[in-house]
């Protein structure tokens, strides 16, 4: 089964692989407190290596045309053209800074009278739920993700959290292909098997990358072509100057001339001579700069909505301006925070008990990000101090706590102010 279309009035050839007459299927692994046991979809799927391939414009248009494709789509072009943008460590940076602000906040497990327990807290303080909280923060740039809650220990406490890669997702279907670009899988959603998968975004979402993957694109360009402005003008040129018409030494001194480039040595003869070019003066290096510090720009306002906060020193505003971009910043750490709060209270919660009995306290429990201030630990001690002297009395316990200091107990200050017991003798 292939596909086609026109993208830009370019015809894109059928790139999807003949699946096999019969999904590859995998019976349900039995659950206990042996941990779990057969191999899950993530297992049984064929893994290829990276092939990092140079990508243009017309690998976005037809990666996003494969994936967006109403009646067979395929997100194997696109997971091959994320891989090579994900290179470009700036886009990383500024969507990691959006994924470890949700992955850093702190959260509060709530029992059913509403309040918070630190006991069930505690069964999420896990790897693998950071590993959760990350795989679905990066499906708002690379797409649709199907999470795996598979792996647990002999407790029956989940070990790990998976991401099935991109290439073998058919989210359209709810299915895992065993090979990348199949157009037929093992169901996620269905049977024994669908307690163990999460689907995260919606089966056509293909993610904030696909929109800033044009920049990135010309970024590479730009790069490619400042090195080759400085292999062709950024080293001096050599002249060699001879009166000997034989072929074979002009050939000789071109071969010298060439070596002279690395080793600066060059043995002549005769009338032969040689001379250093000029460099061209042109300042082509603020030509590309300027170009790559705009697109980086760029980027940094399509994912953060501002640029202010990344670096770029050149642009730095007042320390007012920078808190408003900050908060602009904050605004979609917010609606992240608001999106994983929702797939956890509705999807994860409910699943985890059915996954392992391990998790049979979670099932009438809440999710919440806890959204109380916490100050820094000197400027608590400072505020403490404060209140101290103004005569207020603290729990000691609890500053201890939250500085980390060895604080036992509380001795008042001295005061020069005599009690007022002597002040009535007088």
């Amino acid at each position: 089964m292939g596909w086609k279309n026109f993208v830009n009035n370019t015809f894109v050839p059928s790139v999807l692989k003949s699946a096999s007459d019969e999904a590859f299927n995998i019976e349900a692994a039995s659950r206990g407190n042996g941990g779990s046991k057969g191999l899950n979809l993530s297992g049984k799927i064929v893994k290829q290596p990276n092939i990092f391939r140079a990508k243009t414009i017309k690998d976005w248009t037809s990666a996003v045309a494969l994936a967006t494709d109403p009646d067979n789509p395929s997100l194997l072009l696109l997971d091959e053209l994320y891989e090579i943008l994900l290179l470009d460590a700036h886009a990383v940076s500024v969507i990691e800074s959006r994924v470890l602000k949700v992955t850093r906040s702190k959260f509060n497990i709530l029992d059913v009278s509403g309040a918070p327990n630190e006991e069930l807290e505690t069964l999420l303080n896990r790897p693998w739920f950071d590993q959760f909280l990350k795989h679905a923060a990066w499906s708002l740039f690379t797409g649709v993700k199907v999470i795996e809650l598979y792996d647990t220990d002999q407790d029956g406490e989940l070990i790990r959290s998976t991401s099935i890669p991109m290439a073998h997702l058919l989210p359209h279907k709810c299915e895992i292909s065993k090979e990348p670009g199949d157009d037929k899988g093992t169901s996620y959603d269905k049977g024994s098997l669908a307690n163990y998968y999460i689907q995260v975004g919606e089966a056509d979402e293909i993610g904030m990358l696909s929109d800033i993957a044009t920049l990135i694109l010309a970024k590479k360009q730009a790069m490619g072509a400042w090195l080759d402005n400085i292999e062709k003008f950024g080293v001096p040129p050599i002249i060699i100057n001879t009166d000997n018409f034989d072929k074979n030494r002009q050939q000789e001194l071109l071969d010298m001339g060439v070596a002279m480039h690395n080793n600066h040595v060059m043995v002549t003869q005769g009338g032969e001579t040689f001379t250093i070019g000029n460099v061209k003066e042109t300042d082509a290096h603020k030509v590309f700069h300027e170009f790559l510090k705009y697109i980086d720009s760029a980027i940094s306002k399509r994912i953060l909505g501002q640029d202010g906060t990344t670096e770029n020193k050149e642009g730095a505003g007042t320390y007012g301006s920078l808190q408003v971009m900050q908060e602009v910043a904050n605004d979609r750490h917010e609606s992240d925070k608001v999106m994983i709060e929702y797939l956890i209270n509705k999807v994860l919660l409910p699943k985890l008990p059915l996954i392992s009995n391990f998790y049979s306290a979670l099932g009438n429990a809440t999710f919440a990000w806890d959204e109380s201030d916490e100050m820094d630990p000197n400027t608590l001690l400072d505020k403490a101090v404060s209140l101290t002297t103004a005569g207020y009395t603290l729990d000691y316990e609890i500053l201890a706590t939250k500085t980390g200091m060895p604080i036992t107990g509380f001795v008042a200050p001295f005061s020069n102010t005599p009690p007022e017991e002597q002040k009535e003798k007088k």
